[in-house]
């Protein structure tokens, strides 16, 4: 039996380098042709039945819910399928199918921000198109930045029975410019980017004892900013101008 109390008593140092595990990303939808971030809250004004497709609902101010945005009262998403400002009184919202019945007064946090689900990999890579242009024979180049590409995969464990994969879906599914979508990026120091991209073809992953997964590469098409969230008064600042 080894002998514990001949244990040398003075451990030598650790020098094992630190490391601290990866920022958390999240990304959202900003769903389509808005120009400003909203929130509110809806409330139920009457009971909705399952399989309902219409609903009516409140909003503490006008608020204007875009086409395809999901509103979970409770555990129920409701899906909008057209345009439409919810009043302060009962406005008549149509919706897909409710997949179950709603109480009135029930409520739903309601935000034109729609964060994509259960985000395995979201992978936004920022890259600088340059020109080396050597000015009268000089040796070393000058070189120059004309621009900022902006590639992007998004790999999901949340299936297409949910409202943000199938719009991901739909969206992938479809030529230019049906497929784009405006896409926030927001890491926990508070930088964020904000893409308009094309989504493309969705790449389903799934094997034999292994987790499905949807994927998606998400590439600029059009405006890309990027803001600081901690700022006193956060501005989006325009890349490529």
């Amino acid at each position: 039996m080894s002998n514990v109390a001949n244990l040398p008593t003075a451990v030598p140092a650790d020098n094992t380098p630190k490391t601290y595990s990866g920022t958390k990303l999240r990304a959202f939808i900003l769903t389509g042709g808005t120009t400003l971030v909203t929130a509110a809250v809806l409330t139920a004004a009457s009971n909705i039945s399952s399989a309902a497709t219409t609903a009516s609902l409140t909003a503490a101010s006008a608020t204007f819910v875009p086409a395809g945005s999901v509103l979970v009262f409770g555990t129920t998403p409701l899906v909008t399928t057209a345009d439409i400002t919810v009043a302060t009184t009962a406005t008549s919202v149509a919706i897909q199918a409710a997949p179950a019945a709603v109480a009135s007064g029930a409520t739903a946090n309601f935000s034109n921000l729609l964060e994509i689900p259960l985000a395995e990999e979201l992978s936004p890579t920022l890259s600088s198109m340059e020109e080396s242009i050597n000015v009268h024979g000089r040796i070393t180049p000058i070189r120059t930045t004309n621009g900022i590409d902006f590639t992007a995969n998004i790999r999901t464990l949340a299936a297409i029975d949910d409202p943000v994969v199938r719009r991901l879906t739909a969206k992938g599914m479809s030529i230019s410019p049906n497929n784009r979508e405006r896409i926030v990026y927001l890491y926990d120091d508070g930088f964020a980017l904000l893409a308009t991209v094309n989504i493309g073809a969705p790449n389903r992953q799934a094997g034999p004892n292994q987790t499905q997964r949807a994927q998606f590469a998400a590439n600029l098409s059009g405006t890309l900013a990027w803001s600081d969230t901690n700022a006193t008064t956060p501005t989006w600042t325009t890349v490529n101008l």
